[in-house]
């Protein structure tokens, strides 16, 4: 049997970054004729070599259609580029009165994007990928912890008692006797 190659072994995608709560997460885009109407919208993820947002149903762009787009990643600064649509799909949601909402969502492939506004995206959402990696190990390790003491249980206590042992006050009186007799005798 032939061995099968998945897509993504053949044409490896850049990091996505998902966007946050915290982050920046407007994008401004643009359809190509010359005065056509900006529109704002929400960015869902981000990588160096593209983004996807969210759209109102009507008003999403075309498979294969280029846009313009005005953005700031994360830890960058506001940049503009050419766009191509290079997926569109739907996306329902619900409002918060449980009525169902239908968007579209956009993802784009960047065109032309200058060297340095390359570089600039990578580091930003390199660094935004590290960030939360390193918060990922932090609660993976506490994880750990809970779950050794959670495990252990009813073996807490016997834990605790061999490496903290208690004595009664019995014997630890006869033990400072013990102590005290050793002085006296000469």
């Amino acid at each position: 049997m032939a061995a099968e190659r998945n897509l993504e072994d053949l044409y490896p995608r850049a990091p996505r970054y998902e966007i946050e709560l915290g982050d920046n997460q407007i994008v401004r885009f643009a359809h190509m004729p010359k005065g056509s109407k900006a529109m704002h919208t929400r960015i869902l993820n981000l990588s160096e070599s593209g983004m996807a947002f969210l759209v109102p149903y009507l008003t999403a762009p075309q498979e294969g259609e280029k846009i313009k787009v005005e953005f700031s990643g994360p830890n960058t600064e506001p940049m503009a580029c050419f766009a191509k649509v290079v997926r569109v799909e739907i996306h329902r949601t619900y409002h918060k009165t449980r009525q169902p909402q239908t968007f579209k969502v956009v993802a784009i492939e960047f065109l032309n994007l200058h060297p340095k506004q390359r570089q600039m995206l990578a580091s930003g959402v390199l660094s935004q990928l590290q960030k939360k990696h390193r918060e990922y190990l932090r609660d993976q390790a506490w994880n750990r912890f809970v779950w050794f003491f959670l495990g252990m249980g009813h073996n807490l206590k016997a834990l605790f008692s061999r490496v903290f042992p208690v004595r009664s006050h019995s014997q630890t009186d006869q033990n400072d006797d013990d102590k005290h007799n050793n002085y006296i005798d000469v």
